[in-house]
């Protein structure tokens, strides 16, 4: 695991006695413009069938496409504009992410009481076989109480990153790293 302690590529981290703040913009283009080419063809079908469609009841149902359409460009200004910023020092995890909200990337303020372990785990779906098929990776923190949660979620092309956190997080918060049930560990080839 050791290989991935280094610092990714689109990090930016400032590291001091006290703490390091790690600043991580949402933009990747290789991510962006396809979603922006498919929008467009999305909206440019609804909007023909729209027109060519009398009944207002197919007009209505239409209409939930159109809003899911919306959401997917908020979620396109949001890969443009926002950035996850994290700090961490020995008594606090802050995640915050900014400036535009979306949904399912929630602020985390973590206190060091609050974290006995912090540990890895992939993000899974299951193809049409019922086959479980690795998506991604979930920086986890395990409580005192023995309560897990979710702060941050990566693709599967950035393991280096949750790896780099989850070292980090250790080092500034004094953890010991012990093997947690769940975790994901990455064999090296």
């Amino acid at each position: 695991m050791e290989k991935f302690a280094s610092k990714p590529e689109d990090f930016e981290v400032t590291e001091t006695n006290q703490g390091i703040a790690i600043h991580n913009s949402w933009y990747k283009p290789q991510m962006v413009y396809p979603l922006m080419i498919f929008n467009i063809l999305w909206f440019m079908l609804i909007f023909y069938m729209f027109r060519k469609v009398d009944s207002t009841i197919f007009q209505a149902f239409l209409s939930i496409f159109f809003i899911a359409g919306l959401v997917l460009v908020w979620y396109i200004v949001c890969l443009f504009f926002n950035k996850t910023d994290i700090a961490i020092t020995s008594q606090d995890f802050i995640s915050k992410h900014a400036p535009i909200p979306f949904p399912t990337y929630k602020n985390i303020h973590l206190k060091r009481s609050d974290i006995e372990q912090v540990y890895i785990t992939g993000e899974y779906t299951r193809n049409k076989h019922n086959s479980k098929i690795l998506n991604g990776y979930a920086l986890n923190v395990l409580s005192p109480e023995g309560i897990s949660s979710r702060i941050l979620s990566y693709g599967i092309e950035e393991y280096e990153k949750v790896v780099f956190l989850k070292k980090k997080i250790e080092q500034y918060m004094n953890i010991d790293p012990q093997p947690v049930e769940g975790e994901y560990i990455q064999t090296l080839s």
